[in-house]
């Protein structure tokens, strides 16, 4: 039978207990332990020793999950993610990243972007939304694909009365004309 010794059973404490099998949560430190890297999300300036507690921002994130550069982008909240797909491009049409849900990360969007979702399904997205900085994207309803030009620019008529009108125009270049 397995018998169970309680005590300290870190070999840098000052109570070590060389007979212990389970540690109690009471081991005392000649010297303040805690997380000495300076770099780390948990810095100690009170530490004397390094306990080994260090925690560590995950890539292109602060220590509060911030992104260091660009904005946050998000993807899920809803069900059958894995029929979620999206992509978000450069207004010139290069990919600036794609996934599917769940997703977080970052993507630098400041010289415009526009969006491409799918279904593999073809019944929506389920609840599952595509968040990008403050915007937030989804399809509804029975589709299995959709777009948003979000913030590329679309030169064109933008006068619902001219002849030239163009409705994916979003901003006017100046050439309505008017019969």
């Amino acid at each position: 039978s397995y018998i169970v010794v309680y005590g300290c059973t870190d070999e840098s404490a000052e109570n070590y207990n060389v007979d212990a099998n389970t540690d109690d949560g009471l081991c005392e430190y000649a010297l303040v332990q805690g997380c000495t890297d300076a770099t780390a999300c948990n810095y100690d300036a009170a530490a004397e020793q390094d306990n080994g507690s260090c925690t560590y921002a995950e890539e292109g994130l602060d220590c509060d999950g911030n992104c260091l550069s660009g904005v946050a982008v998000t993807a899920g909240g809803g069900s059958y993610g894995s029929e979620v797909g999206w992509t978000i491009s450069a207004c010139d049409g290069s990919v600036l990243l794609s996934g599917g849900a769940p997703f977080a990360g970052c993507a630098d969007v400041s010289g415009g972007y526009s969006v491409s979702m799918t279904d593999s399904w073809g019944d929506g997205w389920n609840g599952n939304t595509l968040t990008i900085g403050d915007a937030v994207y989804g399809l509804e309803g029975f589709v299995s694909e959709g777009s948003d030009l979000a913030s590329c620019a679309v030169l064109g008529c933008t006068d619902a009365n001219a002849v030239n009108y163009s409705a994916d125009a979003n901003v006017d270049d100046g050439t309505c004309e008017y019969a």
